[in-house]
């Protein structure tokens, strides 16, 4: 069966997503969820909503799917304590440190891989499962052909995003807003700088703002290619978006084929929230028509547009003839010229033929209030729908007592009855009442009320498992009983805390002492050098002098390179696999092609890597877009073979990585780092076709954060600052210090100024 995974940023969305129709709901708690400003779960709610969703038959999934920092490594124990106790069903991750600690002190928790890895292949999957990971969350730029080739990976399930925002970059691989705002991507709390507008081609348009991807008309697609889950964005809409969106999806995949019923359900989600859709490139590889660059935010449900502007006395009113069902109190939208946001207000006032109406029904032509002060609406402006209060009574649920569903801890209780006292006993807790008991005139009847009374658990988060009675036949009165089980239920609900306390705290400092950076006394000459190029060429104006101050030069190859390498030295030679490498079969042969002439030292930017280079033997260094910001990140890339790592841009203490791992950690001082690594051409897009430019080209654009350049790569986009960054204070204290010519357009002549400079 295939999953529909449902988002939660509230109890409200996920009790919304359960009772219309979805298998599963992924949410977040107050930290670490990708979500940040979500509402998310406390711990309390997060045990009481998956309780209620096991009782359904649905499983609960809890996303902690931010870079984490050292000094937050106390805190996302307790996190991953709450989902561990909670009895979530799993766990998706980016940081490569947190999914180590799950895997060596949270054995239970089940691993899935984020879309934030950027797993855009099936090398990336079989990494991912040799690691550990019983599920990953694919880019959402794959087509059908590579989710197909992917789903051949056996012992790891698939998930997909079928409806919902899209990011510009590859998930994961953006540094656009904490570059800009300190406020990253990667930790949750985005900016959306692709949404602003851009001066691009001479025009200001927002080139970079996506469309919503929608893949309702290929979900059997999706299903018969061996898709385990079909996800659903949204962990920041409202609990009426995740209904709408989930029963439509749920109506599909249950095989409803009635147009009228599938297009009713489609315009409630446009009324709610909507943005222009794609499939992306899905089914369509050359797919050019997949951002918004005209407006960005909700529009709605489209209605018609403006026929003329009437009044009556001193009001205002906008006649068009609309295509559905209006009331009053619903939300309109007007589109505006040269606006990049509708002009959007309540219609306070409804008129048919020059009487006022509640409603208007639909082809019917109406006048609408306009508020004071509405700018200029021109005749034949579009206008929407963008709430409706027929539509937010189409989607009622019953909200559970959450009482009902509350985790219950089961306790096994003893019972002595003697004559001048009672005795209750249970998890090493006694409470005794005292007494002058008389005999029962019915045993069973005595008994009875005794199992009753300890039936009742209350308020104390404990259920009654089992009773033992010892009763030589008295009578218990039922106040004395009452006494004495709330004591006994009292102090095993605080005896239970307080082991479950010391559990953590005992968990906790061994996972610190064994987790935390611990520096190291290392004593260097000099920092060794690195310079990394996708431009070969460049070093054919390094000389001599030049060469003797590098220690190692890393080369991203393009596929398909056969020029010779200007290198005296090739034992400093590393050779880089691209970070995104979607021509598989033709790097295999570039691979194949390295190794037979003997090339032992590679660099990786993507988890996939490692699986490219399995069985090579190979000396392997991971790039910053393997994420490193952690000690156990650190400690997990070398488990996996790196013989160097690089530290994350967005590491707020590289000192302690440095001093830590004295030989393997990386700083790069001097470099183009992406702002986006993105699929999507800009100059497609906003032309609608391809520009036929050859795959390569370079300019200048602007927006309100600054002035960028836009590279085209091989037909892959990379927007960088308007000068590469220069990090020589950060870098303070690391043995490995790299030099970056990447993207941007170098000559030869200005590489090695520069180096020099540097250096």
């Amino acid at each position: 069966m295939t999953e529909l995974l449902a988002p939660a940023g509230d109890l409200e969305a996920g009790y919304a997503a359960l009772a219309y129709g979805a298998d599963a709901v992924y949410l977040g708690l107050t930290r670490f969820s990708a979500r940040a400003e979500a509402t998310n779960f406390t711990p309390d709610a997060l045990k009481t909503f998956t309780a209620f969703a096991h009782a359904k038959g649905k499983r609960v999934l809890v996303a902690v799917n931010t870079v984490i920092f050292d000094e937050e490594l106390d805190g996302l124990i307790d996190t991953l304590c709450a989902v561990r106790d909670a009895k979530a069903d799993g766990v998706i991750v980016q940081d490569l440190g947190t999914a180590r600690i799950i895997r060596k002190y949270f054995p239970t928790l089940r691993l899935h891989g984020s879309t934030q890895m950027a797993v855009h292949n099936r090398e990336g999957v079989e990494a991912l499962r040799d690691m550990g990971f019983k599920r990953v969350v694919l880019a959402r730029e794959l087509t059908l052909d590579e989710i197909r080739d992917i789903c051949s990976v056996p012992g790891i399930e698939k998930e997909v995003f079928v409806h919902g925002a899209l990011c510009y970059s590859y998930s994961g691989l953006c540094q656009f807003s904490s570059v800009y705002t300190g406020r990253s991507a990667n930790r949750g709390k985005c900016v959306y700088p692709c949404r602003e507008s851009f001066c691009f081609e001479g025009v200001n348009k927002h080139v970079f703002s996506m469309k919503d991807l929608a893949q309702s008309e290929n979900v059997l697609l999706l299903k018969q290619a061996g898709v385990t889950a079909l996800k659903i964005e949204g962990r920041k809409k409202s609990p009426l978006y995740v209904a709408a969106v989930t029963d439509y999806y749920r109506a599909i995949l249950n095989g409803v084929t009635d147009k009228a019923v599938l297009t009713q359900k489609l315009n409630n989600i446009r009324c709610i929230f909507s943005r222009p859709t794609t499939s992306l490139y899905l089914t369509n590889p050359e797919n050019r028509r997949v951002t918004d660059t005209e407006i960005v935010g909700h529009r709605g449900l489209p209605l018609g547009e403006v026929v003329k502007l009437t009044t009556l006395g001193k009001d205002r009113f906008v006649r068009f003839k609309t295509a559905f069902a209006l009331s009053r109190y619903d939300g309109v939208q007007i589109d505006l010229p040269n606006e990049e946001r509708p002009f959007g207000f309540s219609a306070e006032r409804l008129r048919v033929n020059g009487k006022d109406v509640f409603s208007a029904p639909a082809k019917t032509t109406v006048d609408v209030l306009l508020p004071p002060h509405s700018p200029f609406i021109p005749e034949k402006a579009a206008v929407y729908l963008s709430s409706a209060s027929a539509v937010k009574s189409a989607y009622p649920y019953e909200k559970p007592r959450e009482a009902d569903f509350a985790p219950a801890i089961p306790v096994c209780v003893f019972v002595r009855v003697a004559p001048d006292s009672v005795t209750a006993i249970a998890e090493g807790c006694t409470e005794t009442a005292t007494g002058a008991f008389s005999p029962a005139k019915s045993l069973e009847t005595a008994n009875k009320s005794i199992r009753d009374s300890f039936a009742k658990t209350g308020g104390t988060g404990l259920c009654l498992d089992k009773i033992e009675i010892e009763n030589d036949g008295l009578f218990v009165p039922m106040a004395v009983l009452n006494e004495v089980r709330r004591a006994l239920y009292n102090a095993v609900s605080e005896r239970l805390t307080e082991l479950a306390a010391a559990e953590q705290t005992a968990l906790k400092e061994k996972i610190l002492s064994a987790e935390n950076a611990s520096p190291k006394a290392v004593v260097t000459d000099r920092p060794k050098i690195i310079v990394k190029t996708d431009q070969p060429a460049i070093f054919t104006a390094f000389e001599a002098e030049d060469w003797a101050k590098i220690d190692e030069a890393v080369i991203e190859l393009p596929v398909g390179y056969a020029e010779p390498i200007a290198c005296p030295d090739m034992r400093k030679i590393r050779f880089a696999l691209p970070t995104v490498i979607r021509a598989r079969d033709a790097w295999r042969k570039t691979m194949q092609t390295l190794t037979a002439q003997g090339a032992k030292k590679f660099e990786i930017g993507n988890i996939g890597g490692l699986t490219f280079l399995k069985g090579l033997h190979a000396d392997i260094a991971f790039d910053r877009f393997i994420y490193v910001a952690n000690a156990a990140a650190a400690r997990e890339a070398l488990a996996l073979g790196a013989s160097r790592f690089t530290v994350s841009y967005e590491a707020p203490d590289p000192q302690a990585l440095f001093a830590a791992f004295p030989d393997k950690a990386n700083a790069v001082i001097y470099q183009d780092l992406p702002l986006f690594i993105s699929e999507t051409c800009p100059y497609a897009s906003v032309a609608g076709k391809c520009l036929k430019c050859g795959g390569c080209r370079q300019q200048t654009i602007s927006s309100r954060y600054g002035t960028f350049v836009s590279v085209m790569k091989h037909c892959r986009h990379f927007l960088l600052n308007e000068k590469p960054h220069l990090r020589k204070k950060e870098a303070e204290g690391a043995q490995w210090r790299q030099i970056d010519f990447m993207y941007r357009n170098w000559t030869p002549q200005a590489a090695v100024e520069m180096f020099r400079k540097i250096v």
